[in-house]
């Protein structure tokens, strides 16, 4: 079995070498961390998930499988860090994400950019008000461009669930916000 570059520097990493962890670290470090900024919203916060995300990777590195991919196992911890900082703080639910992954005209005017913070609040909104379930599934497909199958991993359902959330929770989110007058884009 041909093992691509993230796999073979897990498999190094387990057998002790750290510098292939440190570099498995900064190809992920951003994305875990705009992951982590989405589900709590805050700067600081979403750094201490971060750190926390790699350190119990590091701690779990034993266990990885490099049958599977790296990055879904590294995104389902990171999931379950968000999960417990949400529980700590009382919150079940996980927040909304704050940062949104928008067209941004080359030269946007200051009508356009009211525009779209505009936009940006509705759809913060419209996600907020949908079932977790549908909303995880959405945000790692719309904000993280995962497919299908990381997705499964990461939430920890069959393929099957995930894309039938998926299904359902993208014609929720084009439905709602075609009620507040905005689209999808395809």
């Amino acid at each position: 079995m041909l093992l691509a570059k993230d796999e073979v520097l897990a498999l190094r990493a387990q057998s002790g070498a750290s510098v292939d962890f440190d570099a498995l670290v900064d190809r992920y470090a951003a994305r875990i961390h705009a992951f982590c900024m989405r589900a709590t919203g805050s700067p600081a916060d979403a750094e201490d998930l971060t750190q926390a995300t790699f350190l119990a990777a590091f701690e779990c590195l034993g266990s990885y499988n490099a049958d599977r991919p790296f990055g879904p196992w590294l995104y389902g911890i990171a999931s379950n860090q968000c999960r417990m900082w949400h529980r700590r703080r009382g919150r079940m639910a996980e927040r909304v994400p704050r940062v949104l992954d928008t067209v941004k005209d080359p030269a946007p005017t200051p009508d356009r950019l009211v525009e779209q913070a505009d936009s940006a609040r509705v759809i913060r909104r419209v996600l907020a008000g949908m079932p977790s379930t549908y909303r995880a599934a959405v945000s790692c497909r719309c904000l993280q461009g995962m497919s299908t199958r990381e997705i499964a991993e990461v939430l920890g359902i069959s393929v099957e669930a995930t894309a039938k959330r998926l299904a359902r929770g993208m014609t929720m989110l084009r439905e709602r916000l075609e009620a507040c007058g905005l689209s999808l884009p395809d």
